[in-house]
């Protein structure tokens, strides 16, 4: 009786022990199960858990994929725990293959795809994965894709030979024949192709830029290799591409909506230095339209697609947004300074004045229809620019400049470079009272000056916690991203209050219509509803529509970094946006005011590409 006493409890023992060992959790496992015959010995079954890959693409056999010379192929990998238990399970690819192959999710996979430490998955789920697959070298390649697995309390070890999926893709249209991709080589812009790897990387807050050049200089850098210097004497425009995006933005105390806090941040985020707007890209046919565009959980929820990327019917991919303030070129690429209100109305009747780069003056004492009027004919026939029906010009809109400013605030843009922090991770102010375009202060805010104290492309000059002093005047933070921004010049957006042409008869926007004063004013026609956004109150919570102005940067970005908060009224009826060179702490890209729609001497415009075709 004793010896089966002893017997037992040693049998308690090691069953305790062998549960603790489960407990632990090992990608290999152990099963243990007991018999009553042959003295109550314990059978061990061993095994090992991993995730099941497949896809509805026939030419994925044994986990492969052949990818042809420079193409993109889309796949959609289906991960799927066929274990007998809960699993943590892992996703990544074969580390032997070119840096110049780059595999990317897209579409609706989930915000958050597997890491290296995995993703738990129930027994029997699934998950789906879309890739895109960019094979930018010269010879077709062989993707192996694996998945390893272990039990759900347990981190994961990942394989040295494996590579993970490089997050979220970025869309990024082919340019039009006339538009010269380029990038920043550390001294000057270069030539690079649209398939070529080092174009844009959004994840590393580098945006994909583009410029068009002299007639004269064209056919040569289209026919020139990659690595070319294009020079700034040959450029007429550089544009920046917008990607199309959804976006929600988080309440850390579940009562304001002042974006996430970031990691390291001890404080809350607030109204005086509010915190990050999620993003996720997407697709030209994808569309999220919630009622909210908030949250307070952990997970980003509630995504809202900004109503700026669809230009009438279309359902944009994205946009190009002009790099600095429009400037007035005297018709050989360099700046002419600003004419007279006459000279502007009667430039507006040639398509070839607008000038977009660095140190040149911001175009102004020009009416918002001119403005228009100039935008629109930049790719009509006969311009000098090289456009054709590929895109349509025009100046921007309210709910287009918010295409900007949501992306800098998020983790792709200025906000989520880690050379700044603080108050620093606000876009810095123009603060040239010469309206010189891509200069910089080196700070947020700042007294005015008359000379340019860094340069757009200042990427030398650096201080503790403040990055670049003059390339953090960009939405990037770096040279990649869109100038002037802050301060410069008021630009006009494009929205009006109850399409009213203006407040009285010598103060209006050049349109026939209603003023705010009660009577009426001849002048050019309306354009098409398209090209500006209608507000039918001031206030923003019913403005749009009767609507909360979602996406527009206006009610839920209210008084961001101290911005200015004025929308249209019937004392300014014309939106103006980013505040000018004299505003100092009310300048920023979440900052808005109204005008007349006149000629006015610290109000200019940019230009915006919709890719229609």
């Amino acid at each position: 009786m004793r010896e089966k006493q002893k017997f037992e409890k040693s049998y308690l023992i090691m069953l305790g022990i062998i549960s603790l060992f489960l407990l632990m959790g090992y990608s290999s496992y152990a099963l243990f199960t007991v018999k009553k015959e042959n003295k109550e010995a314990i059978r061990i079954v061993t095994g090992t858990l991993t995730g099941t890959l497949t896809s509805e693409d026939s030419a994925f056999q044994e986990n492969k994929i052949t990818v042809d010379a420079n193409t993109k192929k889309e796949i959609t990998i289906t991960l799927t725990n066929n274990n007998d238990r809960i699993a943590k399970l892992n996703f990544y690819y074969l580390d032997n293959i070119s840096e110049k192959v780059h595999i990317n999710y897209y579409k609706d996979t989930p915000n958050k795809p597997p890491t290296k430490e995995g993703v738990v998955l129930e027994q029997g789920a699934s998950e789906s994965y879309h890739l895109r697959i960019y094979n930018l070298t010269s010879s077709s390649i062989t993707v192996e894709f694996r998945s390893d697995g272990g039990l759900a309390n347990k981190e994961l070890t990942f394989p040295k030979n494996g590579r993970l999926v490089e997050g979220i893709v970025v869309e990024v249209e082919e340019p039009a024949s006339n538009m010269i991709p380029v990038v920043y080589d550390g001294s000057k812009w270069v030539k690079t192709s649209y398939n070529q790897g080092n174009w844009y990387d959004y994840d590393k807050q580098e945006w994909a830029n583009a410029v068009t050049v002299t007639n004269g200089t064209r056919t040569g850098y289209q026919q020139a290799g990659n690595g070319t210097e294009v020079k700034m004497t040959d450029i007429l425009q550089m544009w920046v591409w917008i990607p199309r995006y959804s976006y929600t933005i988080k309440s850390e105390n579940g009562q304001d909506y002042y974006g996430k806090k970031e990691e390291g941040r001890s404080d809350n985020p607030s109204q005086a230095l509010p915190g990050e707007i999620d993003i996720k890209f997407l697709d030209a046919s994808e569309k999220d339209e919630y009622g909210s565009a908030q949250y307070t959980g952990s997970q980003p929820e509630n995504w809202y697609t900004l109503p700026g990327f669809t230009f009438g019917e279309k359902e944009l991919s994205g946009i190009w947004i002009g790099k600095f303030e429009t400037g007035y070129s005297s018709g050989n690429g360099t700046g002419a300074g600003v004419p007279s209100a006459a000279a502007a109305q009667r430039d507006a009747e040639e398509p070839n004045r607008v000038i977009i780069k660095p140190n040149v003056y911001s175009w102004r004492v020009i009416r918002v229809s001119t403005i228009d009027l100039v935008s629109r004919r930049m790719t009509e026939s006969g311009n000098v620019f090289g456009f054709d029906a590929t895109y349509d010009s025009h100046a921007i809109k309210s709910s287009e400049w918010a295409l900007i400013s949501y992306l800098t605030q998020s983790k792709y843009g200025k906000y989520g470079n880690s050379l700044y922090s603080g108050a620093n991770k606000e876009v810095y102010m123009n603060n040239n009272s010469s309206y010189l375009t891509g200069c910089s202060n080196g700070t947020p805010n700042g007294a005015s000056t008359s000379i340019c104290e860094h340069q757009y492309d200042d990427i030398l000059n650096r201080e503790n916690g403040t990055g670049y002093l003059g390339a953090g005047a960009s939405t990037t933070g770096n040279i990649t991203g869109i100038y002037d921004m802050s301060g410069g010049a008021w630009e006009i957006t494009m929205g009006v209050l109850n399409k009213m042409s203006g407040s009285t008869e010598n103060n209006n926007s050049g349109y026939a219509g209603q003023l705010t004063n009660g009577s009426s004013i001849g002048g050019r026609a309306w354009p098409v509803d398209k090209y500006y956004d209608n507000y039918i109150s001031d206030n923003p919570l019913t403005a749009c529509g009767g609507n909360s102005c979602k996406g527009h940067a206006l009610n839920e970005t209210v008084g961001w970094y101290g911005g200015e908060n004025y929308l249209v009224s019937m004392v300014g009826p014309w939106s103006v946006r980013g505040g000018y060179y004299g505003d100092t702490l009310k300048a920023g890209v979440f900052s808005f005011n109204n005008v007349y729609g006149n000629t006015v001497g610290n109000v200019s415009f940019r230009q915006v590409l919709a890719p229609v075709k």
